[in-house]
């Protein structure tokens, strides 16, 4: 059966600081080895954009799993497609906080993607995501050589 790419956003509860998501994506991170999972999570604003890569019954029970899960509020699903091969396979789950490192760097990423400065996952079309956690990925693993 061929791996998936699972793209979707999502608002988190009020009472969630980035300490307390970084908590839960490192436990998430032990758990996506077991189930084969990789992919990247962007946060920013109170606003997830997460890519979830894998087996599509793992990838489709850890999406039910977050989109009823209370830390979570609004999950949108913004696309599903079969993949030749994983855009993160390195990452169990990257985390990339919107908010601090390189902004000006991710800022002109996401300009160039999606026409806006504003990260605002919930307004991005299918193609606008993907192509944005792409660039974002690449900027990431460049952030993180230098």
């Amino acid at each position: 059966m061929p791996d998936i790419r699972l793209l979707y956003s999502s608002a988190a509860s009020a009472d969630k600081s980035y300490g307390a998501l970084v908590e839960i994506m490192n436990h998430a991170q032990t758990r996506n080895i077991e189930r084969g999972i990789t992919g990247i999570l962007c946060y920013g604003s109170g606003q997830f954009l997460q890519a979830l890569e894998g087996e599509r019954r793992a990838v489709n029970a850890l999406y039910h799993r977050i989109a009823q899960d209370a830390r979570h509020a609004d999950c949108q699903l913004i696309d599903v497609a079969e993949i030749e091969s994983r855009a993160f396979p390195e990452w169990t789950m990257k985390v990339v906080n919107w908010e601090t490192g390189d902004t000006a760097r991710r800022r002109a990423v996401l300009q160039a993607d999606t026409g806006s400065d504003v990260f605002d996952p919930a307004v991005m079309t299918a193609a606008q995501a993907t192509t944005f956690l792409l660039h974002l990925a690449a900027l990431e693993r460049e952030l993180a050589a230098d």
